[in-house]
């Protein structure tokens, strides 16, 4: 029961951090730079979506939603690595190795050693 309780708790400060997120990032426009896709051909072979993001510290991701659209790979710009993070189900939280994140509206919240970022679809991808 307590587990529970902790994974309910969780998801409801996500909730919080998401919301806050995007009432914080309509207040900060993201740059609109062009930038190249950072991942490898192969991990994006079965490319459904690509998603420059713009977190609310500062940081950017290339995010490629593909397979099934149950895969993320994940790139910290300019010269992170890539994971791969899945989910069960749609709708569900994506999970890797190391990162966690949950997809809500234009807004992915990634946790990762117990650290939420909150990151934005640029302008011209709402």
């Amino acid at each position: 029961m307590c587990g529970l309780n902790r994974a309910g708790l969780a998801i409801a400060r996500l909730g919080v951090v998401l919301v806050s997120g995007a009432v914080i990032g309509a207040c900060n426009p993201a740059p609109t730079q062009p930038t190249e896709p950072a991942h490898e051909k192969h991990l994006t072979s079965k490319l459904i979506a690509q998603r420059i993001m713009y977190c609310d510290d500062g940081t950017r991701a290339d995010v490629d939603f593909i397979d099934d659209g149950l895969k993320m790979a994940v790139t910290w710009l300019p010269k992170g690595r890539t994971e791969i993070l899945r989910a069960q189900r749609t709708g569900d939280e994506f999970r890797g190795d190391h990162s966690r994140a949950v997809v809500a509206g234009g807004s992915i919240a990634f946790t990762r050693r117990g650290k939420i970022r909150v990151c934005h679809r640029t302008p011209e991808e709402s």
